[in-house]
């Protein structure tokens, strides 16, 4: 059975592991209590005969294989194979609950599309889940002990109400060597179609939403079957499992505390009980049981999943769905949620504070500008341009030359954006700069910061210059044209 602690850690406090840390059912204690006995014992007959019965020579001969094994036993790379064997396995057991098979969602959709109040109706509405709900008896019974010696047979099948004898009988005579789970399966989509033609069902659209969800319950009840089928490989959990075994067998030795004075690995403090070795096994070998009680969760471990729960969970609640609860309504009335009204907590948790959904930046108040905020268009430069801060190797006159060649160019973007408007250049220090704000916005520093004035100047008046060449030569050459 599943092994319940929710509730103790429902909150973190400085006591609260103490709570489940000396519980025993499922306990790390109990599945390790007996190896850690057995190599308790080991380890003190191996001390005993160290200290008291062998000679000098052997005495030698052992601290000497002791010293070796102790030095060469990260040689056995346990943490990686039982982190990776862990996690592999726990993957495995997450996967194969979530499709243990819950009956409700495939219940919902016969309930609300099959209609009808007739006893053939009622009686196909039930016998459709029930049918679902063999399936999973029939699969459970073939992967779960417990639920195997809950049906042994299809007698106690038939007894317990899964599966009337008729059925048993067009069950069994489905004669094929492989699994016959699909049986039942196939007796619910013939009687989905049988209800459609008797617009039981009102359109197809309806018959296919609940036949997916069929589908979906079949679905989860065959991957099952397929974990089941095909475990973690052999080899994986024997390495894991040798290689844990061999690490504390080799200890027995490697971890004697050496009393010889001129020994080379002589202990510095005589300890009979190794506490820091028996700490190890217990975390070492429950780190290993726990991985092997997850490699198969449908056995009768105390954390093994509850395959005869679920099976009396489906059937009863499914029944409850298609036939008491079929098209039931309460008596409708207007809700007392208004406008105004808050919702309600009772006395003792309407003090207990809550974090809100709202954005980190949202009670953020930025500076309001003194004059009126101007919206421009994006103009950073490229991300693929270089930057000084990009540089950090350059010598002092690298940088000089770097800022004056980036000065220039952007006192020509500068200029060149006067130009494409249409004006003329003002700087800060020419008359009418203060007159004509527009085409002095065009260079202020809320577009782009200009480094060097006078140099933004010199490059607009030789653009300018240029400019008038060029219309004074196409002039003489339309000149030209025209004699």
């Amino acid at each position: 059975m599943t092994i319940p602690y929710n509730l103790h850690v429902s909150s973190t406090n400085s006591f609260a592991f103490l709570k489940i840390i000396f519980r025993w059912r499922g306990s790390i204690w109990k599945s390790v209590m007996v190896e850690f006995v057995v190599w308790s014992m080991c380890y003190f007959a191996v001390s005993v005969v160290y200290r008291n019965l062998p000679t000098p020579e052997q005495r030698r001969t052992f601290e000497a294989l002791a010293a070796h094994c102790d030095k060469k036993l990260d040689y056995i790379p346990l943490t990686f194979l039982l982190g990776f064997f862990a996690s592999t396995v726990a993957d495995r057991w997450k996967n194969m609950f979530s499709n243990m098979g819950f009956i409700e969602n495939a219940a919902h959709f016969v309930s609300s599309y099959v209609r009808g109040d007739d006893p053939d109706t009622i009686t196909k509405r039930r016998n459709m889940v029930r049918y679902l709900c063999l399936t999973q008896v029939l699969v459970l019974r073939d992967i779960s002990m417990k639920v195997r010696k809950r049906f042994p047979n299809l007698d106690s099948v038939v007894e317990a109400g899964f599966m009337h004898p008729n059925e048993k009988i067009l069950f069994e005579k489905t004669n094929i060597q492989y699994t016959k789970y699909w049986v039942p399966m196939n007796w619910v989509f013939a009687l989905a179609y049988q209800l459609r033609t008797d617009f039981k069902i009102e359109n197809d659209s309806f018959m296919n939403c609940m036949l997916l969800e069929v589908r979906n319950f079949r679905q989860n009840l065959e991957n099952l079957c397929n974990y089941d089928w095909v475990p973690v490989p052999l080899a994986y959990p024997q390495v894991v499992f040798l290689a844990v075994r061999v690490y504390f067998l080799i200890c027995l030795v490697a971890r004697q505390c050496i009393i010889s004075p001129s020994a080379p690995n002589r202990s510095i403090l005589d300890v009979y009980v190794p506490f820091m070795t028996m700490f190890q096994f217990i975390f070492y070998m429950g780190w290993m049981k726990v991985a092997e009680a997850l490699l198969n969760p449908l056995g009768e471990d105390d954390d093994d999943f509850e395959g005869n729960y679920l099976i009396d969970k489906n059937i009863t609640t499914a029944m409850s769905m298609v036939d008491e609860a079929h098209a039931q309504v309460p008596e409708q009335f207007r809700d007392s949620f208004t406008n105004d009204q808050t919702p309600l907590y009772s006395t003792r948790s309407a003090s207990i504070p809550f974090h809100a959904l709202r954005g980190s930046a949202a009670d953020v108040v930025l500076e309001e500008p003194v004059e009126r905020l101007r919206m421009i268009p994006h103009e950073a430069e490229p991300a693929d341009n270089v930057s000084i801060t990009s540089l950090p190797n350059l010598t002092s006159a690298e940088k000089t030359a770097f800022n004056k060649r980036r000065a220039s160019d952007n006192a020509r973007y500068n200029c060149e954006n006067v130009m494409e408007l249409g004006g003329s250049y003002k700087s800060e220090n020419d008359a009418g700069y203060a007159e004509e704000p527009q085409k002095a916005s065009c260079v202020s520093t809320s577009v782009t910061e200009v480094p060097n004035p006078l140099e933004t100047e010199k490059c607009c008046l030789e653009r300018s210059k240029s400019d008038k060449r060029k219309e004074n030569k196409e002039e003489v050459h339309k000149r030209r044209l025209s004699d």
